[in-house]
């Protein structure tokens, strides 16, 4: 097999994004750090495990945001990344609203 170089792909160091779904009827965030862009047309993937609160709300609902949080936004992106929305609700933690 001979070797092919590819252009430099890039990598990291990738920002946290919030993944948001509606859980319950009760918005909910989840801290994220894979994701990504599957193609050159406006199409984002997440990865969120089975057992995880929010992805009950993506199967529920069949739709979920990516919100890209401000520097500000720190503390409470850990936050969200940290505590489980089945314990602890989340939706207070950031202002919603719906386009």
């Amino acid at each position: 097999m001979t070797k092919k170089k590819i252009a430099n792909i890039p990598f990291g160091p990738f920002i946290s994004v919030l993944a948001g779904a509606t859980v319950n009827g009760k918005t909910n965030y989840a801290t994220i750090g894979a994701y990504g862009v599957v193609s050159q047309k406006n199409v984002l993937y997440i990865s969120l495990k089975n057992s995880h609160y929010t992805t009950a709300g993506v199967l529920e609902n069949g739709y979920f945001t990516v919100n890209i949080p401000k520097s500000d936004d720190v503390e409470k992106t850990d936050y969200c990344g940290t505590v489980s929305g089945s314990k602890v609700d989340k939706s207070n933690v950031f202002e919603s609203f719906y386009d």
